[in-house]
């Protein structure tokens, strides 16, 4: 085994709803392969999509049993996942898996993102087992949010203890310098500003669309409590305002229940298209006058990347992450973002969708989104590294 070289940098993201921690530490993954070619460098997730995320990018990935949440007034609840194993019982399975994982493949660095110790402390084997020649990284969402595994205690004590430095992927210039004053305080330490990380940005497929510009695509990543009811909205909607505005593209949630029934609804609308998550979706973003999606941060990072007026859909949690990161960014000159409650009835849903595709943004000529190449570099150079190749990302 002694043969055998380290690998250079294991990526951990855990999983559960959205694609937002899964998606910033691929395209960072990505950065890192770009820049060094010869890197070995390893994803590790039980997010499912991770290979649609990945597309054609040199980049390997292990995958993990997943967790699987659900919202109940407006609070996240771990259930059993699709191995049927609780969220619980998972994490101390997982954390086994990661250690055996560490152990095997010896990484000098890994990367954490957004909790130090795990969603359910999965991490807590692997950095207790000690690894004075492992650096650990950790990072943070531009707005971090009301979450307990990085406000408390232990992820400040685990952090101050076991880590190296923390990645801000968020830019100053449009959230101002409250996140960082807050990270620096909890963490005590200085978060390095990375800029928003854009999976967009280190994408290498040829995106090319035959046919006309879309109307929009709407994406619905996860079916939760209010969702039903405005689906049925989105549908009224799009069925009165007819093919005049062009083809609609719809990302719905496959594994929800009550997912068919929603797949047969709007399949009866010859104007729109009703598809599973897939790398698809860019292509559809891309070539669309606006867009549909929720809050997370994967969703908003997406439509800033391409300058695509959007309305965002606001879910009812009691994290206020999404709400606040949205307060600013829609009060940003150039950034055209519009925010509905997801219980807006049919009536302002219309009015918003008939006028969207006639808004202009310029927001990616205001908003940092290289966090990806920024973060790598960073990595790089806790590796002793200098980046091999610095031709620019696709975009």
């Amino acid at each position: 085994m002694d043969a055998v070289p380290r690998l250079d940098v294991l990526l951990y993201a855990h999983d559960g709803r959205g694609l937002g921690h899964a998606s910033r530490t691929i395209a960072i993954g990505m950065a890192l392969r770009r820049l060094a070619p010869d890197l070995r460098v390893l994803f590790l997730s039980g997010c499912n999509l991770s290979q649609e995320l990945i597309g054609e990018a040199p980049l390997d990935w292990l995958k993990l049993p997943s967790y699987e949440t659900v919202v109940e007034s407006g609070r996240s609840r771990g259930v059993k996942g699709k191995s049927n194993f609780a969220d619980n019982e998972l994490g101390r399975l997982r954390s086994k898996q990661i250690l055996n994982i560490v152990k095997t493949y010896r990484p000098r660095l890994i990367l954490a993102d957004h909790s130090p110790q795990g969603k359910h402390k999965e991490l807590l084997p692997a950095l207790q087992a000690d690894a004075a020649e492992i650096q650990w990284v950790l990072g943070l969402r531009g707005i971090v949010g009301q979450v307990s595994q990085v406000s408390s205690q232990l992820a400040t004590s685990l952090f101050i203890k076991h880590y190296t430095s923390l990645l801000w992927y968020g830019d100053s210039t449009i959230l101002g310098t409250a996140q960082l004053t807050e990270i620096r305080k909890n963490f005590n330490t200085v978060p390095v500003e990375c800029g928003y990380v854009s999976g967009i940005r280190e994408r290498s497929e040829d995106f090319s669309f035959c046919g006309e510009k879309l109307a929009g695509t709407v994406s619905v990543p996860w079916i939760g409590e209010k969702t039903p009811t405005f689906l049925r909205h989105l549908h009224a909607v799009l069925a009165e305002m007819g093919d005049t505005a062009g083809r609609w593209i719809l990302y719905l949630d496959a594994s929800h229940p009550r997912s068919a029934e929603f797949y047969t609804l709007f399949q009866r609308l010859p104007w729109c298209d009703v598809e599973e998550p897939s790398r698809r979706y860019i292509t559809s973003l891309r070539h669309s006058r606006c867009a549909l999606i929720y809050g997370g941060y994967n969703s908003l990072v997406d439509v800033l990347s391409l300058s695509l007026p959007a309305l965002v859909i606001l879910r009812d949690m009691l994290d206020s992450e999404q709400q606040q990161h949205l307060d600013i960014l829609k009060h940003t000159p150039g950034i055209s973002l519009t925010t509905l409650p997801e219980d807006t009835g049919e009536d302002r849903l219309a009015e918003i969708l008939h006028n969207l595709p006639h808004h202009q943004s310029s927001s990616r000529n205001l908003v940092n989104l290289d966090g990806a190449v920024n973060a790598a570099k960073h990595l790089l150079a806790l590796l002793g590294q200098v980046p091999v190749n610095s031709s620019p990302a696709k975009t």
